[in-house]
């Protein structure tokens, strides 16, 4: 081995400098991609590996939380359901006729429901399901509220069934009897899951896969093995599978009942192929990227040793440019022998010495100006006399002044205070200290409109032999819009607590008086305390709505769900769900319509909330007694919808905004009509339609609302 390493030592003695270098590089080159690149691409592998169990472990405690939430809405609406005072009369009075079209409308209003029943000891309606055993023998002994897995049908297959009991409001003897509905867990599930994860998703019953959202719908699970291994454990695992060609990263999940029973498991699958391809490449292209490296370098060390020769000419000549004090020129160090690069290293390092001294002189001061650039807040530095010394950009677009307008001026001539305002910006000065939280102080910008500041003022250290006193410095930010905004925010939910608080004291009080002394009142009276409960849940129900639909276009999530209407029914429907407060006031709704209204293409819940919304507001303007009008008239491209009332009208110049959040219409000797989101909701419902809104006074007295929805909508339609 000695004589080996003294040949290789001769050898390399042997060699020209530049082949040294071209030796050295390689071989530096080549020790790095062994002993650095093989290793860390393994670990790259194996961290990839890890990344992608975690990635599935991840997929699959989001999917355990998607079922969890969808088991809970599930339990909600069977409650919801159950707590409908018209299911609860209807299944008092055992109509059966009436009951099942009731059932049928509030299973497609939920949709996504294979079973809506109502279940009594006398009576069973609603849809029936496969594989359900009876639904009386089902429920003994189960809990009034409950939501579970269960598995039903032949071959079978998994569903969420919700319960509630029938909960009667107000009812001494309340009927015994329950709300079932069930969701099955189907692809369309499964393809809904994988939008939520970003993993493939499949669900297995029996060791058959029932709905999934892999390509080519396989019928089994990816590793059965694996899948009969969860089943008799019950614990989760992470394997690999296969599915034609394609091979996917497995985690396989048990989902139990309320029992603790595992009734189906849950899939999720992350396609490896690319991965694998992906990390193939990578590892190819490393170690072409190290082989071109290997050559750069034994081009790039070819060139320089064929480059070092410099003669002490270009060395004098360098030397005596350093002297005149050219600093930009560098000194030339490739002469090949060591005194001579030893003496040009000295002159090139007091060359950058001085020039490094200059540049970071330089360097400092554009970035001060850069840091104070980046400032999105006014800053202003003031002398001890109180004149400012530093007026910076955002300083001038806050206040309205040019920095030379106010630089070497008094403060207080530029800060001057609001009228009525008796805290200045002085005041924020006086108490210049370090960490001293922002002060808001009120102020006249150079156009003279007030200006809301938040302001923050410190010292500013001087240096210690100057003999001056240090300057203070004011932050400055304009909060004008956001106090605007907060306030903004106050009175809507000050608003919102107003309008709630009315009908919850009218339920309030009506239930009072229904546990007090339900004995003593006459039928009459009872009628009209429960259609006292019966309007004030009305008013709830619409600001509800409004709230909620309001929220929904805020975060872009409003949709409708479009299909074949005839508009008299939905007219129909609004003044059923409008008689109770039209009939309270004793006022008159009259509809007026032409004859062969086309089919339109539209949604007829949320048009059924517009003239709920619209009927609302003639009825809360229009006074008792009077007529309301809801007129309908056809064009060839639109169908025009119109309500009427004989209200005091709109005040004038708000006709544009009264659409807009928050602006409401009836602001009379300081009353609050609403909080300002019944409109905007009605505009949004008839522009997704696309349709327009539009509101004006009558000149006979009173204000007409109006909108449109086209006859022959545009866009492709959906299939019902």
């Amino acid at each position: 081995m000695r004589s080996v390493f003294k040949g290789f030592g001769q050898r390399f003695q042997s060699l020209s400098l530049s082949q040294r270098l071209i030796l050295g590089v390689v071989l530096v080159v080549f020790a790095v991609v062994v002993f650095s690149g093989v290793p860390e691409n393994i670990a790259s592998w194996l961290q990839l590996e890890r990344q992608i169990r975690l990635r599935v472990e991840d997929a699959q405690g989001a999917t355990q939380a998607l079922y969890d939430a969808e088991i809970t809405r599930l339990k909600k609406l069977a409650g919801l359901i159950a707590g409908r005072p018209t299911l609860y009369h209807l299944v008092q009075q055992g109509d059966i006729a009436a009951l099942e079209p009731y059932l049928d409308a509030l299973q497609e209003e939920s949709g996504n429901l294979e079973l809506l029943q109502v279940v009594t000891p006398d009576l069973l309606a609603g849809d029936q399901m496969d594989g359900l055993p009876d639904p009386r023998s089902f429920l003994a002994g189960q809990e009034p509220y409950f939501a579970d897995f269960v598995r039903l049908g032949s071959p079978p297959r998994l569903y969420i069934l919700a319960v509630s009991q029938l909960q009667p409001s107000g009812e001494e003897y309340p009927l015994e009897g329950w709300v079932l509905l069930a969701r099955p867990l189907t692809a369309e599930y499964m393809l809904t899951l994988e939008g939520e994860t970003g993993l493939a998703q499949s669900l297995i019953v029996a060791e058959a896969q029932v709905a999934t959202s892999l390509p080519g719908a396989p019928d089994r699970a990816l590793d059965p093995a694996s899948a009969a291994q969860v089943m008799e454990t019950g614990e989760a695992c992470f394997s690999q599978g296969q599915l034609g060609s394609e091979r996917y990263y497995v985690g396989l999940m048990p989902l139990r009942d309320s029992q603790g029973r595992v009734v189906a498991l849950s899939e999720v699958a992350l396609a490896g192929g690319s991965i694998r391809r992906a990390m193939v490449g990578t590892l190819v292209i490393s170690g072409g990227i190290s082989l071109l490296v290997m050559l750069a370098g034994a081009l790039l060390v070819v060139r320089l040793a064929r480059t070092i020769t410099n003669p002490l000419k270009q060395l004098g000549q360098a030397a005596e440019q350093i002297s005149l004090g050219n600093l930009e020129d560098p000194t030339p160090m490739d002469s090949g022998l060591p005194e001579i690069d030893q003496l040009a290293r000295n002159f090139d390092q007091a060359r950058l010495q001085v020039r490094q001294t200059l540049a970071v002189a330089e360097s400092e001061m554009k970035h001060a100006q850069r840091l104070l650039a980046t400032v999105r807040e006014g800053v202003v530095a003031i002398d001890s006399e109180g004149r400012i010394t530093f007026f910076n950009p955002d300083a001038e677009e806050i206040l309205g002044y040019r920095a030379d307008e106010v630089l070497h001026h008094p403060c207080t001539h530029i800060f001057p205070p609001a009228p009525g305002e008796g805290v200045g910006v002085q005041e924020a000065l006086c108490r210049a200290v370090s960490g001293q939280a922002p002060q808001r102080v009120n102020i006249l910008d150079a156009r003279g409109r007030q200006l809301l500041l938040s302001v923050s003022a410190s010292l500013l250290e001087s240096d210690p032999g100057s003999g001056k006193a240090p300057e203070r410095v004011l932050v400055i930010r304009d909060v004008t819009e956001e106090e605007a905004v907060n306030r903004l925010r106050y009175n809507f939910l000050a608003n919102v607590a107003h309008e709630f608080r009315t009908p919850l004291a009218g339920i309030f009080a009506s239930t009072e008086l229904l546990v007090e002394d339900s004995e003593d009142l006459t039928p009459q009276e009872l009628a009209g305390l429960v259609q006292t409960i019966r309007l004030s849940a009305l008013h709830l129900q619409t600001l509800v709505d409004n709230l909620l639909e309001s929220t929904t276009i805020e975060a872009g999530c409003f949709k409708i769900n479009r299909r074949p209407i005839h508009i008299m029914d939905v007219v129909q429907r609004a003044a059923d769900i409008m008689s109770p407060l039209i009939n309270r006031r004793e006022q008159e709704l009259t509809i007026s319509a032409p004859e062969d209204i086309p089919v339109l293409w539209a949604d007829p819940n949320r048009l059924t909330q517009v003239l709920v919304n619209l009927l609302s507001n003639a009825s809360k303007f229009c006074p008792a007694c009077e007529k309301i009008d809801l007129v309908l008239a056809q064009g060839p491209e639109w169908l025009t919808i119109a309500v009427l009332d004989r209200g005091p009208g709109l005040p004038g110049g708000i006709y544009a905004d009264l659409f807009k959040r928050f602006v409401t219409g009836g602001q009379q000797h300081g009353t609050q009509y609403g909080i300002g989101l019944g409109l905007s909701v009605v505009k949004s419902i008839v522009e997704v339609h696309g349709g327009t809104v539009g509101a004006e006074n009558r000149p006979e007295g009173g204000a007409k609302v109006w909108f449109t929805i086209p006859v022959h909508p545009t866009e492709e339609r959906e299939q019902p």
